[in-house]
């Protein structure tokens, strides 16, 4: 496994796998985690390490129909479909704009942020949102800088992420919705390792031990209380990246957040 714990939201997944192993112990025995640490690279050039190399074991991402097919994948939504539930980090200057808004149509009029990498830009292109690109690392940057007007985070991201930036803040008013999974991803040759968490991850499923990791860890727990998704004006969008699979998945009320099940199925 390979990691850094510069972004405190990882932990959650360093949990969740933790969970998966131990559940799973039973029937595939002891496990040793190793911790190993490099340097921070783009999400795609990570997931062409766990494909084409031994450095990393596993990893977690958003899924799309590309990476279900280079890799081998645990469909079991990491975060229940949260990663499909959308809020904006702003310029305090267009809080002011945005509160004249009435309606989340409204928000096609203005310029989003999203990574170059990642499969949400190919999602807000689809829906006809103006988008600007760039490496991660330089997002937050350019919000400052506005250079976009909005940047869609999912629920549990934004809130430390603005903690260093003055000049930014979470809208409270608006959000975004797609049907979304964050998978764990492993070589796809590595079918032992893929059977192991998937048994792990539904039998913490059947036990409860799943939901209360959910719900009672602080990354995903303080999100749900302070991101109140399901009183904001909500744009939904189509999801063109999505495997039929993965669709299926999210159909399923026990692998889906109870306020992302109108999500599913998606209209503007």
């Amino acid at each position: 496994m390979s990691h850094t714990f510069s972004d405190p939201k990882q932990r959650y997944y360093i949990d969740l796998l933790r969970l998966a192993l131990d559940k799973s112990v039973p029937e595939y025995g002891a496990y040793q985690l190793l911790e190993k640490t490099f340097e921070d690279a783009p999400q795609a050039r990570t997931l062409e390490l766990l494909a084409s190399a031994d450095l990393i074991d596993v990893h977690w991402s958003m899924t799309s129909i590309a990476r279900e097919h280079k890799l081998g994948t645990v469909y079991i939504p990491l975060l229940k479909g949260m990663m499909g539930a959308r809020v904006f980090i702003i310029h305090k200057d267009f809080q002011v704009t945005l509160n004249a808004q009435t309606n989340a149509s409204d928000l096609l009029n203005y310029r989003f942020g999203s990574g170059h990498d990642w499969p949400d830009s190919k999602i807000y292109t689809y829906n006809n949102l103006k988008t600007e690109t760039a490496g991660a690392q330089n997002l937050l940057n350019m919000a400052a800088q506005k250079r976009f007007d909005l940047f869609p985070r999912a629920l549990h991201e934004p809130w430390s992420e603005v903690t260093d930036h003055p000049n930014l803040r979470i809208d409270d008013q608006f959000g975004l919705c797609y049907p979304s999974a964050m998978y764990f991803f492993v070589k796809k040759s590595n079918h032992r390792l893929r059977k192991r968490l998937t048994h792990g991850l539904h039998t913490a499923m059947l036990d409860g031990s799943f939901d209360t990791l959910f719900s009672g860890h602080p990354i995903t727990k303080d999100a749900i209380e302070k991101g109140h998704f399901n009183k904001r004006k909500i744009l939904k969008l189509r999801n063109p990246t999505m495997s039929i699979r993965t669709r299926d998945t999210l159909y399923s009320e026990r692998y889906t957040w109870a306020e992302l099940h109108h999500c599913v199925q998606p209209t503007l």
